[in-house]
């Protein structure tokens, strides 16, 4: 017999009492002495039996479990805010259920559909590629919070860095005496998020007196990086701001390349500052995302939805911590 199969039945000829019984002593139920429920759950732990979580839950009808969306789970920032959520959820008696919806509609819709057949009480997604239409088809099933992404749905939280995090970090560029200032971009439909800070960081640069250069989605990497970091050096820029940390780590490996000193000759900055991306060894100039106010919050604001103490979507905003490092440097005088 292998562990997958066994079952109440199995406990229950084993135990030498009814299926009901070794049900209501594996439950903790009254009606069965102490001595029948301590031989029932002995016998349980000895052939390795594993209770039905979600048979349980809908028996009951009282579902504990959540499901979270990510957008790549080997990714630092979404590795974080899983780890976080699961602990949020574990301190309400909670479990996670993760899935990788990766950057299509059509991989976000079998997630999200592979988290709704386990029956989750609701949903986190956490995607700066997450695609509003499937937050919303998943929002017709329970509540529904988005993490790092605003909702314009009236019916779906979201929790987000405050987009003054990014006009911070493009003024610390300005400040360095950086004139012509190059930044990754991102196709709205791709990834907003990355779309929507390239805006504010141009913005912010341009209001400061500094020319843009737009190098393109350098955020996917090979090619796409070797044509920013060329499209850059070209133009005569001082200083790339890219829009992640992944980013400018491949930005920063081709100036190596390249034989570019950094940040003597060209700066460079990124963003979300989690993981192995804060340490003070690697010295990235970055904005941090407060990973554990997003998580618990996402926590928070979904069981208040779940439980119904809470009816109306919220959407809120939460201030990054600014990474000096030494990636970004005075510009160069020429």
């Amino acid at each position: 017999m292998t562990r997958e199969s066994v079952g109440l039945v199995d406990i229950a000829r084993a135990a030498g009492v009814s299926r009901s019984t070794a049900s209501r002593a594996l439950r903790g139920e009254g009606r069965v002495s102490p001595e029948t429920v301590e031989r029932v759950k002995r016998v349980a732990q000895s052939l390795g039996y594993v209770p039905d979580l979600r048979a349980s839950a809908l028996a009951s009808k009282s579902l504990n479990t959540v499901g979270i969306m990510l957008r790549a789970s080997e990714r630092s920032f979404y590795g974080e805010i899983a780890a976080r959520i699961q602990s949020g959820l574990e301190r309400r008696g909670m479990d996670l259920i993760i899935a990788n919806g990766g950057g299509s509609d059509t991989s976000q819709m079998r997630a999200v559909n592979s988290l709704l057949g386990r029956k989750v009480a609701g949903l986190i997604i956490a995607s700066g590629r997450a695609s509003i239409a499937v937050a919303q088809y998943a929002a017709s099933f329970g509540p529904v919070a988005l993490v790092g992404l605003s909702s314009p749905s009236p019916t779906i939280d979201s929790i987000v860095i405050d987009p003054d995090s990014e006009r911070y970090l493009a003024r610390r560029v300005l400040a360095q005496g950086h004139r012509v200032v190059a930044v990754t971009t991102a196709l709205a439909d791709v990834s907003r998020t990355l779309h929507d800070r390239a805006e504010i960081f141009i913005s912010e640069l341009r209001a400061g007196g500094a020319d843009v250069v737009d190098i393109g989605p350098a955020a996917e990497g090979g090619e796409a990086v070797d044509r920013a970091v060329a499209t850059a050096v070209d133009a005569g820029a001082t200083a790339i701001m890219t829009g992640d940390d992944t980013t400018m780590l491949a930005v920063l490996e081709r100036l190596a390349d390249q034989g570019v000193a950094v940040p003597r000759q060209m700066s460079v900055t990124g963003f979300d500052g989690v993981g192995v991306f804060a340490s003070p060894l690697l010295g990235f100039t970055t904005m941090r995302q407060p990973v554990e106010q997003l998580g618990d919050t996402a926590v928070r604001l979904l069981t208040s939805r779940i439980s119904g103490v809470a009816s109306q979507a919220r959407h809120l905003c939460i201030p990054g911590q600014y990474l000096p490092g030494r990636t970004l440097g005075s510009a160069p005088s020429h």
